[in-house]
């Protein structure tokens, strides 16, 4: 008797047309590059699907970045669900909190390959292969944004063919990292007779258990620089016995972050020249870079990059010809450590820096008197940096007011 099996593609957190806001000080052909990621990043996927001759595509929610989808998202989707279908590849889609179904969009007739699953309750369909159904998918798709309650409790299984995996888009209940939608406990879902969870929502890869399979496979494309390194999809094959998973890079840009101690480096030319070690190294990838460096170390070079225009002159230096480079490898963000801890400390500890530091805990960006700072260049690149809480640009104004003080106390 022959083994049955099965070949899928599981993805997630798609994210057609994020705007990627707080990047527009980006030279326009790299972030057109940017921009338009999310949406090679699924071109891509789709090669792949139709080269490891998969029988299906899993997606566990957010297609698109907004509920209010664009037609523009739509009709790409649908061009790549044709291709698709064209090689007699299924899709089967649940929705999330990011594009559930109470926004407001052009309906589209999709391509007959394309299954979405209902908002109402968890329903299943069948995957058929050659006459034959060899598995039942299940899954759930938001009928709002705020999905709040364990609807992994409402699966159930219907007895039939060897395979059966279920897609949740939601977050382990007491997860602080990610809003919490579609709260799960991973005990519960091990314990309910499917195959695979195929997971959606958080932006990490990450396997929960292998038995069953409980699977986040991450988003396609990351977002900003939180999201960094490889981002991808799953090729999972599964047998009657066993099952394997490879995971796939999707990327079209990758976000990563380099720290460099140069306590060691004496001049301008061997910060540089080490800046550029990196960016070659990183261009070996042959994917598109956009890179963070955090410097430290007790160097008189650390120093002079706090004087003057200094970093910016060094940016605009490492930038030159680089929007032209195939691939690039531009240097978004460059931090620099305090290079006078002690005095740093001694002084964020003074009764004068604690009642400024209450004035920054009370400021709003709305403000008009801050209407003149958030227009500086340097102000409004930092505060558009979505990848940045509220409470984070609070702690980097105090460490960059702290350190600008305790570095003019030097002179």
């Amino acid at each position: 008797m022959t083994m049955r099996k099965i070949r899928f593609i599981h993805t997630a957190d798609l994210h057609i047309d994020t705007p990627f806001k707080g990047l527009g000080h980006l030279p326009e052909p790299v972030f057109n590059i940017v921009k338009d990621s999310t949406f090679r990043s699924f071109e891509k996927l789709v090669t792949l699907a139709i080269e490891n001759q998969v029988d299906f595509l899993v997606i566990s929610g957010d297609l698109y970045d907004g509920a209010n989808r664009s037609l523009k998202a739509q009709l790409f989707l649908k061009n790549q669900f044709q291709r698709l279908q064209d090689q007699m590849i299924d899709i089967f889609v649940i929705h999330g909190n990011h594009d559930h179904l109470d926004g407001e969009y052009i309906k589209l007739k999709w391509p007959d390959n394309v299954h979405f699953f209902s908002s109402r309750e968890p329903e299943m369909f069948p995957f058929e292969k050659e006459g034959k159904v060899l598995a039942h998918l299940y899954g759930y798709s938001y009928p709002k944004q705020a999905v709040t309650e364990n609807i992994s409790a409402k699966y159930r299984k219907l007895e039939g063919p060897p395979f059966h995996i279920a897609l949740l888009h939601g977050s382990i209940g007491g997860n602080t990292d990610h809003q919490t939608y579609a709260p799960f406990i991973l005990q519960e879902l091990q314990a309910q007779p499917f195959d695979y969870w195929a997971l959606g929502h958080i932006h990490k890869r990450e396997v929960l258990s292998h038995h069953p399979y409980v699977i986040y496979p991450g988003n396609i494309q990351g977002l900003n620089r939180k999201e960094s390194g490889p981002k991808g999809c799953y090729l999972v094959e599964m047998n009657e016995v066993d099952t394997s998973l490879n995971f796939l890079d999707t990327s079209t840009v990758r976000w990563e972050s380099e720290s460099l101690s140069i306590g060691k480096t004496d001049t301008m030319d061997d910060l540089i020249h080490q800046i550029n070690l990196v960016k070659e190294k990183l261009r070996t990838t042959g994917v598109n870079t956009i890179l963070s460096i955090e410097l430290s170390g007790e160097s008189p070079v650390l120093k002079s990059l706090n004087e003057h225009d200094t970093l910016d002159d060094l940016m605009d230096h490492l930038h030159e010809g680089e929007e032209t480079e195939e691939p690039f490898v531009w240097v978004n963000r460059i931090t620099v450590e305090p290079v006078i801890t002690e005095y740093i400390n001694e002084l964020g500890e003074s009764h004068f820096m604690k009642e400024i530091f209450n004035v920054f805990e009370q400021l709003d960006k709305s403000d008009p008197v801050l209407e003149t700072l958030l227009k500086h260049k340097k102000a409004k690149k930092f505060l558009d940096d979505e990848s940045l809480g509220d409470q984070e640009i609070v702690e980097e104004a105090k460490r960059l007011l702290i350190e600008s003080i305790a570095l003019q106390s030097e002179r």
